[in-house]
């Protein structure tokens, strides 16, 4: 009984986001940056909400367009039950990220799922900061370096992106993206494109930590 204590008492994160590949690497990206946090993830919000009824959470990322609300009513709804704690929110288009930029609160920010993954990065400490989660690095996992126009195209599988709308947003042909992920998945090591978009994550959240100066 003292382990499940342990693992109940464990500060929780919510994942609200019905894409399984974007949701996995926002799980893994948490369990990288905070170790010592427990990860659930929910498809929609009424899901999360019984969750939370139990277990509430210390922060939650969120899709802005789950199934089940409506935008006008999104934020009124995470104010009502996700009340006093970090939401991060992933909004694909600019109207919707100013919108949620727009609201007086201090507690909710916005990131794209386009958005660079260095970049991610920092708007998932700011929140873990927030939350008043302890933030660590991790091992890296060895793989072969990937050239610029691969690192486009998994941060782009990484954003939930089909091959098709990859080849359009990079311009470039569908047969031109489908060996590009064909090269990832080797030189990664990876058995698919969900544990190649994880390991690369791991990678850079190791790489940044080194790069940072060390205090004296």
């Amino acid at each position: 009984m003292g382990h499940l204590n342990e693992r109940i008492d464990m500060p929780q994160v919510f994942v609200i986001d019905d894409h399984p590949i974007v949701s996995f690497g926002l799980l893994a990206l948490v369990k990288d940056l905070a170790p010592g946090v427990r990860t659930r993830q929910f498809s929609n919000l009424k899901e999360a909400a019984q969750a939370a009824v139990r277990d509430f959470p210390a922060m939650v990322i969120t899709d802005f367009y789950l199934n089940d609300v409506r935008p006008d009513s999104f934020v009124g709804l995470f104010d009502t039950l996700f009340p006093n704690i970090p939401v991060l929110i992933s909004a694909n288009d600019a109207p919707v990220m100013s919108q949620l930029k727009r609201q007086d609160s201090q507690r909710f920010s916005v990131f794209s799922k386009m958005t660079p993954f260095p970049k991610l990065m920092e708007h998932m400490r700011h929140a873990l900061d927030q939350a008043g989660l302890y933030t660590a690095p991790v091992h890296s996992i060895p793989a072969k370096q990937l050239t610029h126009k691969q690192t486009q195209v998994l941060e782009l599988i990484g954003a939930g992106l089909t091959n098709k709308d990859i080849a359009e947003a990079l311009n470039i042909s569908l047969e031109t993206v489908k060996g590009h992920v064909k090269d990832i998945l080797e030189r990664l090591n990876a058995k698919n494109r969900m544990e190649a978009t994880v390991i690369y994550k791991h990678a850079q959240v190791h790489h940044t930590h080194d790069s940072q100066p060390q205090n004296a």
